[in-house]
């Protein structure tokens, strides 16, 4: 359900900019860290690619093990997202900072449903029941509950977005090593929001789920080291994604530090290291956000008998230098992800 919304946030381009500003970061920034191609793979152990590793349903801490994901055809994986973010942007002639809190929560499902020629999967996302409360000043500006009646709903551009992606279905096709190839469903989710006739909304929904954010949803593999390791093993990544706020730079490293009792499973603990920079701004939104100084800090727990993750989290922090065209801004940006696979059916 929506609130009302705060008129005078409205009428203020600078509580409006902000506001824009944290939405776009809650979609590019979902599965950033969690999700990027490594370029290189080396080990610090040195362990050769080709030896014996430890694969579904054997587990030894002293044997290496190859982190693939193996869907299951005929399976479905649901999965849940929490994610909490709070930003604090200093604004010249004004005594305190804006503050402004958004907290997400989104269900989703994927299923395996059927093992393609080269090796990989077609896999289908579902998007199920979603939340989001957004607040600034300690204001509510969003209060959005998909299970609540959409009559109830005040006219806000994120609304019709967030209920109309609810049983939305985009499907992947992967190739032999799960990267994802190509998708089928994005521009029929974009129709669904077209659909609700108000073009603020289609903006809006460009703006937070671009196709490169939706194929994120997708792309559990590409975290994977691809190759055996074993505990003490790193495996470092670097990716360009493609952001509303320009082209971000990640630099990553994973590290694999124990095996460990998890959740009931047997699971590899990897943990995560980095940072994301700027590499090209994009002014389209009326703003050029320019990050200097960012950490992420996170770790997932891999099952190998499942051959899937079975949670990941991470922490972001950023400081950013935002500039319109009636003032500079910097800001202060902390952002919380978990993603948990809830179970299988």
């Amino acid at each position: 359900m929506i609130e009302s919304v705060n008129r005078q946030n409205q009428k203020d381009p600078m509580k409006k900019c902000v506001v824009i500003l944290s939405l776009l970061l809650v979609a590019g920034s979902i599965l950033l860290s969690g999700c990027s191609k490594s370029k290189t793979a080396a080990t610090s152990s040195g362990n050769p690619a080709n030896g014996s590793a430890t694969s579904a349903g054997s587990v030894t801490s002293d044997q290496p093990v190859d982190m693939k994901i193996k869907w299951t055809v005929g399976r479905t994986y649901p999965m849940r997202l929490e994610l909490s973010q709070s930003t604090k942007t200093d604004v010249p002639n004004q005594p305190q900072p804006v503050v402004q809190e958004v907290k997400l929560t989104q269900g989703f499902d994927f299923s395996a449903l059927k093992q393609l020629d080269n090796g990989g999967y077609q896999l289908e996302l579902k998007f199920g029941n979603e939340t989001m409360n957004v607040s600034q000043g300690g204001n509510t500006v969003v209060s959005f509950d998909s299970t609540q009646s959409q009559a109830q709903e005040a006219d806000n551009p994120v609304t019709p977005v967030l209920r109309a992606m609810i049983g939305a279905r985009i499907e992947y096709f992967t190739d032999a090593n799960g990267k994802v190839e190509r998708m089928e469903g994005v521009n029929g989710l974009a129709q669904r929001v077209a659909a609700t006739g108000k073009p603020q909304a289609q903006a809006t929904f460009q703006q937070m789920f671009s196709a490169d954010t939706l194929k994120r949803y997708g792309s559990f593999a590409d975290a994977m080291p691809g190759h055996p390791v074993s505990v003490g093993d790193s495996w470092p990544f670097q990716e360009e994604v493609s952001t509303a706020i320009g082209v971000l730079k990640v630099d990553m490293k994973y590290t694999f530090k124990n095996w460990e009792q998890f959740r009931g499973r047997q699971c590899a603990h990897v943990n995560a290291e980095g940072n994301i920079s700027t590499k090209t701004i994009s002014t389209a939104n009326g703003m050029a956000v320019q990050i200097e100084k960012s950490r992420i800090t996170g770790e997932f727990w891999y099952d190998p008998s499942l051959g899937m993750m079975v949670e990941l989290n991470n922490d972001q922090n950023m400081t950013m230098k935002i500039e319109t065209r009636a003032q500079n801004m910097t800001s202060q940006f902390n952002q919380t992800i978990r993603m948990a696979l809830v179970d299988t059916q």
